[in-house]
């Protein structure tokens, strides 16, 4: 099976971005090669992965591409800012996952960030779980400075604040100290709720707490709309964290092994739920 990476630019593919890791696994896991294009080639039946931003204002060359396959499944990423237009795709025989959900995107499926495509290339030994709270990152939003003032308040956490994206710990370090703590703390993204911190947390055994509200202070049943339930604690003020880790701790490490069991599945069920659709009509 053929996957086609498209970009509407001579750069910015979508299997390039770190926000590919999550697809990229599935791939993996169904033996689907992933090849870019600029154009679509006429076959019977392709997976197709789009940088939603990237195609934004664009939609009908993108319709015109996606018109020479018989049947679509469509994954459309790098959509953070909620600008690209999913309601102008018209194909007869498509199926349309969204990155990034927003409420006007009920009627899709729902495609999670998942880890960046370069977490198998330093995953950790995983350690003794030595400190109850780890969290590296940058503080950019109200969520975020919320969270700032609340870390100093545990009397188990490490925690680092950072210039900017990917200007903290080395990714192997990161890892590793996110591997030695019992909770991640995952405050919203700068333009979404979700972010990498939430799944690398359940990848490296390390149980996260999902932020409620956006950066912008909205709260949209995020989660809700992106996995319906979860086994995984929704915060609404991060100044709760100091009453939330210890009844979290009474409940660890049986609250953790349940998230991550749910993780995996949900990861399993994707990959097969995707092959699936390809195949269907």
């Amino acid at each position: 099976m053929i996957a086609y990476s498209i970009t509407p630019k001579t750069k910015g593919f979508p299997d390039d971005k770190w926000d590919f890791g999550f697809l990229q696994e599935a791939f993996t896991r169904n033996n689907i090669e992933v090849i870019k294009v600029n154009q679509l080639p006429p076959t019977e039946r392709a997976f197709v992965v789009v940088p939603g931003f990237e195609w934004t204002g664009l939609e009908e060359k993108l319709n015109r591409n996606l018109n020479n396959i018989g049947r679509v499944v469509l994954f459309i990423t790098a959509d953070e800012l909620n600008v690209f237009g999913v309601e102008k795709i018209k194909h007869p025989n498509i199926e349309i996952w969204i990155q990034y959900p927003y409420p006007r995107h009920v009627a899709y499926n729902k495609l999670p960030l998942g880890v960046p495509n370069h977490k198998d290339n330093v995953i950790p030994e995983y350690p003794t779980k030595t400190t109850d709270v780890y969290f590296s990152g940058q503080i950019t939003h109200p969520r975020r400075r919320q969270l700032a003032e609340a870390l100093p308040k545990l009397s188990n956490a490490v925690y680092r604040f950072t210039e900017g994206f990917t200007q903290g710990e080395t990714p192997k370090d990161y890892y590793r100290l996110l591997s030695s703590a019992k909770f991640a703390p995952s405050p919203a993204g700068s333009a979404t709720i979700d972010s990498f911190r939430f799944y690398e947390g359940l990848e490296m055994l390390s149980l996260p707490i999902a932020d409620k509200i956006s950066s912008l202070g909205e709260a949209y049943g995020f989660w809700e709309i992106l996995f319906k339930d979860m086994p995984i604690e929704q915060i609404e003020d991060w100044n709760n964290l100091s009453e939330l880790i210890p009844l979290l701790s009474e409940n660890y490490p049986a609250n953790m092994h349940k998230a991550v069991s749910w993780w995996i599945k949900q990861k399993r069920d994707f990959a097969y739920k995707i092959v699936e659709q390809i195949n269907e009509h």
